[in-house]
Parts: structure tokens; C-alpha cells; sequence
């Protein structure tokens, strides 16, 4: 992968591109002159040829900059030795390298012919290093912003597309230096999958933007959707936050669908004194019924008034029921005037509670640590918030 790919959960072709692939060497054309036992030297030059191709790239791509950086096994093997050699019979154990051949001398001619000057061979031919002359470039975040300026996004390949075809592919475009092939977990196979588009990054800046804005690419009769990767990445994130966003919304739609506050399940009271708190409220309540649960108390200490709320519908007009002359005794020194409360007091009082819920909710999930429990005035003694499931929420 190269450095530019943001983290994402696909994983990518163990071969990618770091070396251009060469013209593919065409076979000559039967004119009547040639015999048998020339057509088939010919073609079996052709064959060699192509696989000396395969291989030449294919090495050049582990000693590439944008897999040596990351692959940790091949900088352990060439820390091993002083001149950064690496034994052909280690690359081997590479399968797609032994794929290709097992033979270390077919190996090493084909390192040997490539032009690109990346790769040495030793002279015995048993090891390859990176040429010195051309030392890993320093991975930071001035070359990834590099990187990123001169890779393409490219979308419309068949799904069924193998790297050796992106490399003939690409071959025609000057010029590529690493391909990835983009990819994700199928999990009823647990089998990654091609998505049928790659990152393809350029020597040049200028190369991937004759690419990007002139070259209007096709596969076979497919037009290509290509940009730069740096636009499809913003595009990517902006499609993200969409979708959180809708996600947000919806959850809040159903969460405001889950709290449907009962009816006739509130009264009002006046005349506190400024002792007067919460607790002896709820004691001067249970003692007249314990038949109902109560859900909220609003009240702060110090005010005149406030309201109580009990979980089940009518409960605040059965409860005035078992009041003497709608008053609700505290104590020897305190009586309550309480009464139940008009529709649209009603309405506004539940709309309230009922934000005021939300807000909660939301406070709570943005700390994911639950509620500061120091107590502000009214706000937190609240048994609405231990039957956070509870029927009318």
C-alpha cells in the first residue's frame, strides 16, 4: 500500500507496483517464411521475456520505497548484512516471487537486465540489495503530502482483476511507480475481495495529472472514473459525516419517539417554605398512597412552588382524590396547596420535561461516563434517571 492510503479495513494485493512494466514484446508475424522450430524459439522468447518482466518488477516492488518502508521482515534481513544483501533463497519464500520461478540463477538474470537502477545482483548471483546509490527516502510528512499529490484514484476495472493485468494496464501510462489494488473482507467467504479500483501513484505530478484531467482513460469499453486521491479522500469523509450525521438524526427521532410522557400525571403545589426539600416532599406524598410512583420532583429549596410528576397516566388526579380539601400536609407547620394542572399548562410542562430529557441524554453520551452527580438545585436527585428505560421514557 502506498504511504499516501489512509488507514482503511481492506486489505491490499501483496504485489503492487513500483517499477513501470515494460512494452510487451510482440511475437513476430507468421508470413509463410517461418518454420515451425522458429516460431517456437520465438515464442518461447516471447515467454521468457514476459517472465523476466514479471520478476524484474516484482523484486523492485520489495525493495521499493513504498513496501520497504513497511516491511519489517525484509529490513531485518538486510540489517543481517553490512552491504544490505539479501540471499535470493529468502526472497524465495515469497509466494508470489516463487510463483514465478524457484530458480535463484532465473532470478537473478532477470534482476540483472532491468534498467531501472534500483536493484543490484552480487556477482555470484545467490543475493540482491537495494542499490546503494538510491537509499530509502525518509518516511515523514512532507513525502507522504508528496506522495499524495501525485496519486490517482481509478474506479471501473473488473472485479475479477488480477495485479498482472493492472501492470499491463498501467504499462501504457508513463509513469507508474506503485499500484494498489483496493480491497475488502467478503465475510461470508472471510475472503478479500477486489472493489475494482485502485490508488496509483506516479513518478511525476505532472504525469498523474495527464492521467487525472487528459487522458479520459478506458478499460477495454469501460471509461474509467478517475481523480486525484487527495479530492476522492475529502469526498470520502464528507460521505461519512453524512451518514453519521443521518444516523444522529435518526436515533433522535427515535429516541423522542420513546418518550411519551403520561397523561394527567402531574399537580402543582404552592406555599413551600424555604426549608422545605425534596425528601419531605416525597415522605408527605407516600404517606397519603404509596400506590404510585413518583418520576420527578421539580422543586429547588428556597422556592414557593413547584410540580411533582408519577410515572402512570392519572395518577396526579387519583392521588387529589385522597387529598382533604386538595392539601398535602408536610408536617405539623406546613401545609401544601395542591391542584392538578389546566391542558395546556399540562402540555407545556410535559414539552419541557421532556427537552429537558434529551438534553440529558445527550450530556451523557458526549461524556460517556455518566452523569456529573454533583447536585445543581433540582436537576440531578431525579428518579427519572434510575428507570432511564422505564415506560414513559
Amino acid at each position: 500500500m502506498a504511504e499516501v492510503t489512509e488507514q482503511q479495513p481492506e486489505k491490499v494485493e501483496e504485489v503492487a507496483k513500483e517499477t513501470p512494466a515494460a512494452e510487451t514484446t510482440e511475437t513476430p508475424a507468421d508470413n509463410g517464411s517461418t518454420d515451425a522450430t522458429a516460431a517456437a524459439a520465438a515464442a518461447t522468447e516471447e515467454s521468457s521475456s514476459d517472465l523476466e518482466k514479471k520478476i524484474m518488477r516484482q523484486v523492485e516492488y520489495y525493495f521499493g520505497d513504498a513496501n520497504l518502508n513497511r516491511d519489517k521482515f525484509l529490513q531485518d534481513q538486510i540489517a543481517k548484512d553490512t552491504d544490505g544483501w539479501v540471499p535470493i533463497s529468502v526472497l524465495l519464500t515469497f509466494k508470489r516471487l516463487a510463483s514465478l520461478s524457484s530458480d535463484a540463477n532465473v532470478i537473478a538474470e532477470a534482476c540483472a537486465k532491468s534498467d531501472e537502477g534500483l536493484v543490484e545482483v552480487s556477482e555470484d548471483k545467490s543475493k540482491i540489495r537495494r542499490h546503494p546509490e538510491r537509499p530509502l527516502p525518509e518516511h515523514n510528512e512532507e513525502r507522504r503530502k508528496d506522495i499524495m499529490s501525485r496519486t490517482a484514484y481509478a474506479k471501473g476495472f473488473p472485479l475479477d482483476s488480477t495485479m498482472d493485468l493492472l501492470l499491463d494496464y498501467f504499462a501504457a501510462f508513463e509513469k507508474v511507480v506503485h499500484i494498489n489494488m483496493r480491497k475488502y473482507l467478503d465475510k461470508p467467504t472471510k475472503t478479500y475481495k477486489f472493489k475494482g479500483s485502485v490508488f496509483v501513484t506516479f513518478e511525476k505530478k505532472e504525469q498523474a495529472e495527464e492521467f487525472i484531467e487528459k487522458a479520459q482513460p478506458k478499460y477495454k469499453d469501460t471509461q474509467l472514473i478517475v481523480k486525484w486521491q487527495e479530492k476522492y479522500i475529502e469526498e470520502k469523509r464528507e460521505e461519512q459525516k453524512a451518514k453519521t450525521n443521518k444516523k444522529k438524526e435518526k436515533k433522535e427521532k427515535e429516541e423522542e419517539s420513546k418518550i411519551n410522557l403520561p397523561k394527567r400525571s402531574v399537580f402543582f403545589f404552592e406555599g413551600a417554605k424555604d426549608d422545605l426539600s425534596r425528601e419531605a416532599i416525597k415522605e408527605a406524598i407516600q404517606k397519603v398512597s404509596s400506590d404510585w410512583e413518583i418520576a420527578y420532583v421539580e422543586y429547588n429549596k428556597g422556592d414557593k412552588s413547584g410540580h411533582v410528576r408519577f410515572h402512570e397516566e392519572d395518577s396526579a388526579v387519583k392521588f387529589l382524590e385522597k387529598l382533604e380539601d386538595k392539601k398535602l400536609k408536610i408536617n405539623d407547620d406546613l401545609t401544601l396547596e395542591v391542584r392538578t394542572l389546566s391542558e395546556e399548562e399540562e402540555t407545556a410542562f410535559l414539552e419541557k420535561a421532556v427537552e429537558n430529557m434529551k438534553n440529558r441524554r445527550n450530556h451523557f453520551n458526549q461524556k460517556k461516563g455518566g452523569f456529573n452527580r454533583k447536585r445543581r438545585g433540582g436537576h440531578n436527585d431525579r428518579n427519572d434517571e434510575k428507570k432511564a428505560k422505564a415506560s414513559d421514557e
